[in-house]
């Protein structure tokens, strides 16, 4: 009896192990559609890279984050109850995670008029140059170049005045890696 007791425990830690990864392990998506219902009480995130859509109902005593780096899009039959807490937040979403080996690159608002800020990862210190490319491969922007950072997350705001309406292509490079985007401008 006591060695089936041992292995319910040991089972019992092996799946919330299992369970732990699981959870710890997913990443958002790059587009989200929500339609499930928020009933029971508790905290709430959804994320994805660049849209949610969503129809569902968040219930009282709930509190429900939506995070997307393009658009929300509260569809017909969306109903955030009174007593609950909702919010859609519009910010950029990696699908990596800190500790990643790879460079990230996004941009927020996308599109944009004026400015967007231009949100970046670097696994590591180093040299890096951000640039700003059109369609043609023609520079129209330099922000950094060979300046020293430290790894994490940073940002640089760019706020082109000559520039016409059309796709732009922002150009990361760090530690002989490069990571690119598409960012438009309205």
């Amino acid at each position: 009896m006591l060695n089936l007791v041992n292995k319910m425990r040991l089972l019992l830690v092996i799946l919330g192990c299992c369970i732990t990864l699981i959870s710890v392990g997913q990443t958002p998506q790059q587009s989200l559609r929500v339609q499930i219902s928020y009933e029971k009480a508790g905290h709430y995130l959804e994320q994805a890279v660049t849209t949610i859509d969503a129809a569902n109902i968040v219930s009282a005593s709930t509190i429900v984050e939506y995070r997307a780096g393009g658009s929300i899009t509260l569809l017909p039959g969306f109903e955030a109850r009174t007593g609950s807490t909702f919010s859609a937040n519009i910010k950029p979403v990696y699908i990596g995670k800190e500790g990643d080996t790879r460079l990230q690159l996004a941009a927020f608002p996308n599109p944009f008029e004026h400015s967007t800020t231009i949100d970046y990862y670097l696994p590591a210190d180093g040299k890096v140059n951000l640039w700003i490319t059109d369609t043609q491969g023609k520079i129209v922007g330099q922000l950094l170049q060979d300046e020293n950072q430290s790894a994490g997350h940073h940002k640089v705001e760019w706020k082109p005045q000559f520039i016409s309406s059309g796709v732009y292509i922002p150009i990361l490079e760090a530690n002989q890696q490069k990571a690119a985007s598409r960012i438009v401008k309205k």
